[in-house]
């Protein structure tokens, strides 16, 4: 017995420092390969990863140590698919911006997304083996629509492509009819579109609210808080640069400037007609006017959303928003204008006319210093957590509609 005791504890031994061996074999093969091939460790579940073109398809096609994943082309045909990527996604591009083809590849959520963008995204230079796909499209004019239609009536000639979805700029006006008849639900290909601006479409079934955002399209960078000076005071208590149309509020607002005396507090600077791209100088001073405010007016244009109020959040300048509907198709409940900004409770000053602008800046000579810093670093990280939970959003519906 004692004999058998002593062999099964030898035995138990033998078997600890061969199992040990192994594993320990096995972990310098690991590390050895990843010396050799020169690839750095990527994390998988629920990923946020950026990765070059080379490591994305090692990764897709090595299936001994990645889990399956699905394959999502992003392909943008107007500048807000540059906010989509950039700002929203948080993607880089592989092959530097200004290119007839921009491409990107991120991981998120175990989603390989692929981005496509720039003139030379066509329809017969795009993959034709597309499965899934986000087509990013403008919809804000007759001409533009008409180039949405061109890509929408050839998606069928994608013969592996199941699922769709758009991302639309749309009309100012909430005008976006015309993209009813591609929807799924009416015997067309799209099964879920985004679309900017109160349009009373959105049902978060098959339309979703999307954010206008910052005007890419003009070179306004993606600013990160960490790269701002937000504690100390600022030399201008509010600011306005845009085009000025006769008869507006925008013209109320440039009077009631004037007659208040505010010239030096306030920096206002309007132009008759508008423009739609700046130089670097233009860009330079905007942007320079809205890091010095600590308040950014946002009289309604053709829309009440605009570009200017996620800049400004952006720049840590709270924006004094008119909280008016503006003519068109857009939803009038209660909860417009700004649905989406408001369903997230954006850090933004409403006033329904400007005469009541003396009461804002009333109130904000009341603000200490500390107070007015503790503020910006409120905006700019409402901000920065608004494009993480827009993110989330998207990819949530992503993986719904499509996997």
């Amino acid at each position: 017995m004692k004999r058998f005791c002593r062999y099964l504890m030898v035995s138990s031994c033998v078997v600890y420092v061969v199992v040990t061996l192994i594993a320990v074999y096995k972990l310098y093969c690991v590390v050895g390969d990843k010396e050799s091939d020169g690839i750095s460790q990527l994390h998988y579940p629920g990923t946020n990863t950026h990765i070059s073109k080379t490591e994305y398809l090692k990764i897709s096609l090595n299936s001994e140590t990645t889990v399956k994943r699905s394959n999502v082309e992003i392909w943008g045909k107007a500048a807000i698919a540059k906010y989509l990527w950039h700002h929203i996604l948080d993607g880089k591009v592989e092959n530097g911006e200004g290119g007839l083809v921009e491409t990107g590849f991120k991981i998120l959520h175990g989603i390989n997304f692929t981005y496509r963008y720039g003139p030379g995204v066509i329809q017969t230079t795009v993959p034709s083996d597309v499965e899934k796909l986000v087509l990013v499209l403008n919809g804000r004019s007759e001409e533009k629509i008409n180039v949405a239609k061109q890509w929408l009536d050839y998606v069928p000639l994608y013969k592996k492509l199941t699922h769709i979805a758009v991302v639309l700029l749309g009309d100012e006006g909430c005008s976006n009819d015309w993209l009813l008849p591609y929807m799924k639900s009416r015997g067309g290909r799209i099964d879920v579109a985004f679309l900017v601006y109160d349009s009373p479409l959105i049902d978060n079934v098959q339309f979703y609210q999307w954010p206008l955002g910052v005007a890419v399209y003009r070179g306004f960078p993606d600013v990160k808080p960490k790269d701002l000076d937000l504690k100390s005071s600022r030399s201008l208590t509010c600011n306005f640069l845009g085009t000025i149309y006769e008869n507006s509020s925008r013209q109320l607002l440039s009077d009631v400037i004037k007659k208040s005396g505010l010239q030096d507090s306030c920096y206002i600077k309007g132009r008759k007609k508008w423009q739609p791209n700046e130089t670097p100088e233009t860009l330079k001073i905007y942007m320079s006017a809205l890091l010095k405010s600590d308040l950014t007016l946002s009289p309604v244009g053709k829309n009440t959303e605009c570009y200017r109020i996620y800049e400004a959040m952006s720049l840590g300048s709270v924006p004094v928003v008119e909280d008016v509907v503006t003519p068109g198709n857009c939803d009038t409940s209660a909860d417009s204008p700004l649905r989406l900004l408001k369903q997230y409770g954006a850090p933004i000053i409403y006033v329904k006319s400007w005469h009541q602008l003396h009461i804002v800046l009333h109130q904000e000579s009341q603000l200490t210093v500390e107070e007015k810093a503790a503020r910006r670093i409120q905006v700019t990280e409402w901000y920065k957590n608004f494009k993480t939970h827009m993110s989330a959003s998207f990819v949530q519906v992503i993986e719904k509609k499509f996997l």
